[in-house]
């Protein structure tokens, strides 16, 4: 949460989601019954309190990514992480496990090593994506605007030496006017090895700003976009290609042309890319109180799509998106990396949410499950 304090570990005081099958309540579900499922989702799932881990270091954000060393990567925003300066952004290495008892960490770069500020003095840098693939590292920074309300560039930065260095284009920001500004990366697992498209890598977009805009300087975002680009040419913005809907009477056989099955049409042109989620809901509405407009404290009126995380869990051939407010955490899911995603849990914590992860099972950050393993 930025400008909430720091924390302390990179998953410390955690919440665990735990996701079983749809079909209603499950006791062989690990942890107990499940809720029934919202309406066309395919998980069940409830959000529990998770101190898994409690380290040294301090930070906000931690998009992280799992690299060919077997080490995770993760960066962290208005901190030292674990380094002993603090920055902006600083990138990560961590290794060890919990359950070993070796959990360690070490600050690799930071500040101006990591990226520029593109947008002037009332701006900071913060990383809001990672990717690790073919033995390389990339990292989304954005600009932010000092109170948080407003995003309005972004760029890549590389690294072939697993974080030490970074390289970009320091001539212009690969996004900008607010447009595509928040970027992650869907999440394949140790260097990306269980992508079912290898040549591609996912990269997710919010436009305007990273969450809600407290003080309405940009339109709050209430849809998410899709862009692909192949793993040979991350930082070559040329290469990108957008979201641009479902294809009409594309494939053959039943189901084909559906929401739910027709092929993605995609467009180099940023300005005709199209969303993969729409969710215009509010959260926490105005009791009428008054309150500072901009402020954390005493925000309403929540729009729910905010930066996150995409993760592919193989062993269900389903996506998951993690999304956050002020007060709340939403999730989704899909069997495609363009949707359509289906929220399928709004937990209301009546607090500031703390950081998300979903419990492993067989492999980092994939759900438990008592459903059918699927290939």
């Amino acid at each position: 949460m930025r400008g909430r304090g720091a924390i302390v570990g990179v998953i410390a005081a955690s919440a665990a989601v735990l996701a079983g099958c749809s079909a209603g309540g499950s006791s062989s579900a690990p942890g107990g019954i499940f809720p029934s499922a919202l309406p066309g989702a395919a998980f069940s799932a409830r959000v529990a309190d998770a101190n898994t881990a409690v380290g040294v270091s301090d930070g906000d954000l931690w998009p992280s990514c799992w690299a060919d060393d077997d080490a995770l990567y993760a960066a962290n925003g208005d901190g030292s992480g674990f380094g002993s300066t603090r920055s902006d952004i600083v990138v990560n290495r961590i290794t060890g496990s919990p359950a070993s008892g070796d959990l360690n960490g070490t600050g690799l770069a930071s500040g101006d090593a990591v990226g520029q500020v593109w947008s002037g003095s009332d701006f900071t840098r913060k990383p809001t994506g990672m990717l690790c693939v073919h033995g390389a590292l990339y990292l989304a920074v954005q600009d932010l605007r000092k109170d948080f309300n407003e995003a309005p560039a972004a760029t890549i930065a590389k690294s072939t030496d697993h974080g030490r260095t970074w390289t970009w284009d320091h001539a212009k920001p690969m996004f900008a006017d607010h447009v595509f500004t928040t970027i992650w990366f869907a999440d394949f697992g140790k260097d990306a090895a269980a992508a079912p498209d290898p040549e591609y890598a996912y990269a997710y977009g919010l436009d305007g700003n990273w969450r809600d805009s407290f003080d309405d300087s940009v339109p709050d975002p209430t849809e998410l976009f899709l862009a692909r680009v192949p793993v040979a040419s991350v930082q070559d913005r040329s290469t990108w290609e957008f979201y641009a809907g479902p294809s009409t009477g594309s494939g053959t056989g039943a189901g084909s042309g559906t929401a739910k099955d027709a092929k993605p049409t995609w467009t180099h042109d940023i300005a005709a890319k199209k969303p993969i989620l729409v969710d215009a809901r509010r959260v926490h509405p105005s009791d009428g109180a008054s309150a500072t407009p901009g402020q954390t404290v005493g925000a309403h009126d929540l729009s729910v799509l905010s930066q996150g995380g995409v993760t592919y869990l193989p062993k269900l051939g389903r996506y998951v998106y993690t999304s956050w407010t002020e007060l709340t955490y939403e999730f989704y899911e899909a069997k495609h990396p363009w949707g359509p995603f289906t929220r399928f849990l709004s937990e209301d914590s009546g607090r500031t949410p703390g950081p998300t992860r979903v419990t492993a099972d067989t492999a980092r950050r994939s759900p438990r499950s008592s459903c059918p393993t699927t290939t």
